[in-house]
């Protein structure tokens, strides 16, 4: 499917718009290739029946720029939801995990959104309620692992999230930022290494902003609060240190990283005080830094959010990590 759009040039008022064409169809004939680059197994395309029967079974429709990489390949590598062959239990749960997740959370009342109104005391009553406002969001759609596209608004360019337990991350504006993102050949899956070559550019059409979700996005938002600035320092190294396991580092990697080692045979090192935790989180920094790591992926992979970042990268994370540690350090 091919689709007009118009890029305009604000700069030079003379300049007329530019109108470039490009087509859904080419870019996922891209993705199933660099899939299959990635030694990820490829079945046949879904077919428009195939299509239909999933839709109607699960209640939800695909977003048009993730029903045309399926329509293109249907990846069935491990991770990737196998529309064809799983059983409808595998994938009505996957359907339903991520309200199932939050609905624990819930339970174990560690968390409950505001606009629901007053939580009530009972905790079946709480479930039962959040439920109802859950399974009113729009359904997310999994992609691969804990990656998830919403199904409404139908449109392409919705927002890749992760969602595992009680965690609702934003993870890419739009789908094509989550191929480019993710090394689907690394173990487990993880953040592509920025310093390396990608072999999937990105469409013309790829967003430049996430698109606001209803719901999805404040709870995004809300996991932004949490990390470095919820006072639980030692938990969030901690959290840093399964974020670059993720992303296919070794155990002495990631401990030599985060000296976590302490060398006197025990487990790890226990951070005491402001200073010890600023000093390991600015060490941390600088060093995934030295080892070609973009600015934002080092900041993300911490726990924190980036918005702009000037020049000076290590003088900025600096005064970033030291003042936000320092917020609620003990």
């Amino acid at each position: 499917m091919a689709t007009t759009a118009i890029l305009e040039e604000p700069q030079n008022p003379i300049a007329k718009p530019r109108r470039v064409c490009f087509s859904f169809a080419a870019y996922a004939k891209a993705v199933i290739d660099h899939l299959r680059a990635c030694h990820v197994p490829v079945d046949d395309p879904l077919s428009a029946d195939e299509f239909a029967t999933v839709e109607s079974d699960f209640r939800f429709i695909f977003p048009p720029d993730l029903r045309s990489i399926l329509q293109e390949g249907l990846p069935v590598g491990p991770g990737f939801p196998n529309w064809r062959s799983a059983s409808p239990q595998q994938l009505q749960i996957l359907t339903t995990l991520p309200i199932l997740g939050l609905s624990k959370q819930v339970e174990t009342h560690k968390f409950w959104a505001q606009s629901w109104g007053s939580k009530p005391i009972d905790a079946d009553e709480a479930v039962k309620t959040a439920q109802e406002f859950l399974t009113k969001a729009p359904v997310l759609v999994p992609i691969y692992r804990q990656f998830y596209i919403p199904s409404s608004p139908n449109l392409a360019g919705n927002p890749v999230f992760y969602v595992h337990g009680g965690d609702v991350e934003l993870s890419s504006f739009d789908v094509a930022g989550f191929f480019q993102r993710i090394d689907f050949g690394a173990r487990q899956g993880g953040k592509r290494r920025t310093s390396l070559p990608s072999l999937l550019q990105a469409p013309a059409w790829a967003a430049t902003e996430a698109r606001r979700i209803e719901f999805w996005t404040d709870m995004a938002a809300r996991g932004y609060t949490r990390g470095w600035w919820s006072g639980d320092l030692v938990g969030c190294m901690e959290d840093a240190c399964c974020r670059l396991r993720d992303g296919g580092w070794r155990e002495e990697e990631v401990r030599e990283m985060t000296m976590m080692d302490g060398g006197d045979g025990s487990d790890r090192t226990v951070l005491r005080g402001r200073e010890s935790v600023t000093w390991h989180v600015r060490v941390l920094s600088r060093r995934l830094l030295r080892a070609g790591w973009s600015t934002e992926d080092v900041v993300d992979s911490l726990g924190c959010h980036c918005e702009s970042v000037g020049p000076d990268v290590e003088s900025w994370l600096d005064f970033q990590h030291t003042k936000n540690c320092l917020l609620e350090a003990i």
